[in-house]
């Protein structure tokens, strides 16, 4: 896994509303790289290069009942030395990430602050963001 490091930063989470109304609950992620930028992690063989990737994972209810977000921050090392200059060239300029980079950095986000968000829901009495397991008794 090429990512090296991983920080929150930040953790908000507010109920909109009190109740929580029948019927169909929709509830979207909204992962967003907020910042690239070089950094690095001093390792005990000395200082190594990466990608710091400042990032917001955004959680939203519909109906609103409730919103929420957290912020970050991770080192990411490409599998090649070459393409942490493209990485780093293609945000300075567009603003873009490769979707390839994009994936696998949102798929390690996403892994990462899932249990959090599940927590955070279970505190505050919302429904979870992914579907639980259910255990349905069959007459036969």
């Amino acid at each position: 896994m090429p990512v090296l490091g991983f920080n929150i930063t930040r953790v908000e989470m507010k109920k909109v509303s009190f109740s929580v109304p029948a019927g169909q609950i929709e509830v979207r992620l909204s992962p967003k790289i907020e910042e690239i930028r070089l950094g690095e992690i001093r390792t005990p063989t000395g200082k190594l290069n990466g990608i710091e990737i400042l990032f917001r994972y955004e959680i939203e209810y519909n109906p609103k009942i409730a919103e929420g977000a957290i912020d970050g921050v991770i080192l990411y090392l490409p599998p090649r030395k070459e393409k942490m200059d493209e990485i780093l060239n293609l945000w300075e300029d567009e603003k873009k990430i490769d979707p390839i980079t994009f994936a696998e950095v949102v798929n390690f986000i996403t892994k990462e602050v899932s249990p959090m968000l599940m927590l955070l829901a279970k505190e505050m009495r919302l429904p979870y963001h992914v579907p639980l397991p259910r255990v349905e008794v069959r007459s036969s």
